[in-house]
């Protein structure tokens, strides 16, 4: 019975896990593209021109959309799940045909953009927002796209008409002039180049002769500050030796009578015991040249 218990919780826990998970990357997708009046662009799977809308995933983790809804006035299409296809990668684009017509398969709406001016993106609740536009049909020009013009994280998206129809790629296709092209091109003799990099030189040379004469000079009169010290304190000396006594030192006089009163100690050590005699054995080594054994017993008779 416990067991069943723990199980179930896992299971539990899991899923919302799962679901968590699942929400927290939906949130990345957003509407990125669309056209409306599809003339001469971008063709489905069966050579038909028509209306279409591009998801976008801004995230890092990949997330599958199927379950999601498209939600238009008056109209709503879920996209279909268990399709492989539904799983967008990150950082990748996914193109659905407002077509009118949802037996065509998966990426293929019931509903067309002509007849509404409202696009909303729902989570697979069908009830969490993540994404929508709103726009004009007059403004909806043959084969010109709507979509994101900017995304710099402060004023949110900006949508608009876009310069290209971009589907399945980045919206941002102007060329961008670098800056240093841009200088080249206002500078073409080079002589504001020239002068800017000589007083950049010459500003940090500047710098480093000044932090090295300020060191030096701060330096120097750390110098003047104890020679001044010195020459006060020898003055002293000179007037009055025994007033002079550094913080923490001894004077010669107090040297001299601590060296005595040791010396006085050492000699000392054995005034209670003077009659006392301390014997250590003492541990030789062995050799038969000094052994007595081997000595002369006799002295030798003389001839």
């Amino acid at each position: 019975m416990e067991r069943k218990i723990i199980k179930t919780v896992l299971a539990c826990a899991a899923c919302l896990f799962a679901f968590g998970a699942s929400a927290q990357g939906i949130k990345d997708v957003r509407i990125n593209e669309f056209l409306v009046n599809n003339v001469d662009s971008y063709e489905d799977d069966y050579g038909h021109r028509v209306g279409w809308i591009e998801l976008f995933n801004a995230g890092y983790a990949q997330v599958d959309v199927g379950g999601a809804y498209f939600k238009v006035r008056g109209k709503e299409y879920r996209i279909p799940k268990n399709d492989p296809r539904t799983k967008l990668a990150p950082q990748g684009y996914m193109i659905f045909f407002a077509e009118g017509t949802a037996s065509k398969g998966t990426f293929h709406t019931n509903f067309t953009l002509d007849e509404t001016d409202y696009i909303a993106f729902y989570d697979q609740s069908g009830r969490v927002l993540v994404d929508s536009v709103a726009y004009s049909q007059a403004e909806m020009l043959a084969d010109v796209s709507y979509g994101v013009l900017s995304d710099d994280g402060k004023d949110g998206l900006v949508y608009g008409n876009l310069s290209a129809v971009t589907p399945m790629a980045t919206n941002d296709v102007e060329e961008k002039t670098p800056r240093s092209e841009i200088f080249r091109q206002e500078d073409p003799s080079g002589g504001v180049m020239a002068i800017s990099a000589m007083s950049v030189v010459f500003t940090a040379l500047l710098c480093l002769a000044l932090i090295f004469t300020g060191t030096g000079l701060f330096f120097i009169h750390l110098g003047k500050l104890a020679e001044r010290k010195k020459e006060k304190r020898a003055a002293v000396m000179a007037e009055n030796p025994a007033a002079v006594k550094t913080k923490g030192t001894l004077s010669h006089e107090e040297m001299a009578a601590i060296a005595i009163a040791l010396y006085k100690y050492s000699e000392n050590l054995h005034d209670i015991e003077k009659t006392v005699l301390t014997i250590n054995r003492v541990a030789r080594a062995y050799s038969p040249w000094s052994s007595k054994i081997y000595g002369l017993r006799e002295t030798p008779n003389k001839k």
